[in-house]
């Protein structure tokens, strides 16, 4: 295959050598009078971007603000299985979604106050007072109607503390897409 764009393997006959340098300077010629335009290899097709989401949310319950230990999506069932496992079921229900939203960051009682800037915490406080209790308890809707269900591991909250965990202060709401620079 004679390409101007590949260098030469060696081994090739004077003839075809010429012939492969006069295909170059023709394409070349080409290109700068823009006659050419050579295919460019294109990347490849990009995936939708995932919605960006913080790895360690803020979440609010029960009029508490909570640091959770993984995104929402990916916090587990505490509760013992039949076969003496950790429920691998997420605590979000589909029926009861929660709702990004930016809020003051606040002080706790006897604090320095922080600058006035909104972090985006993912608020409970519009759902039942049940599913909240669901989620402090860190319980599966199939486990949460099983009470007699012990738990495997402890919840995984924490109790938000801006000055404490100020890493975890994020500014945007995290359901829009980020695109790529």
């Amino acid at each position: 295959m004679l390409c101007p764009h590949r260098t030469a393997t060696t081994g090739l006959t004077p003839h075809v050598e010429d012939l492969r340098r006069q295909l170059a300077l023709r394409t070349r010629r080409l290109i700068d009078t823009g006659t050419f335009t050579p295919h460019r290899a294109t990347t490849p097709p990009t995936t939708p971007a995932a919605p960006c989401r913080p790895d360690r949310p803020v979440l609010q319950l029960l009029g508490i603000r909570y640091l959770a230990a993984q995104p929402v999506d990916a916090i587990r069932c505490v509760a013992q299985t039949r076969h003496r496992r950790r429920c691998a079921l997420p605590v979000l229900a589909p029926a009861f979604p929660g709702t990004w939203t930016l809020l003051p960051t606040g002080s706790a009682r006897g604090q320095l106050a922080l600058p006035h800037r909104t972090m985006a915490v993912y608020s409970l406080s519009h759902l039942p007072y049940g599913e909240q209790l669901r989620w402090r308890a860190q319980r599966c809707p199939a486990h949460a109607a099983a009470p007699g269900a012990a738990d495997v591991a402890l919840p995984d909250w924490e109790v938000f503390d801006p000055l404490l965990h100020h890493e975890h202060i994020h500014t945007r709401l995290p359901n829009t897409i980020r695109r790529p620079r």
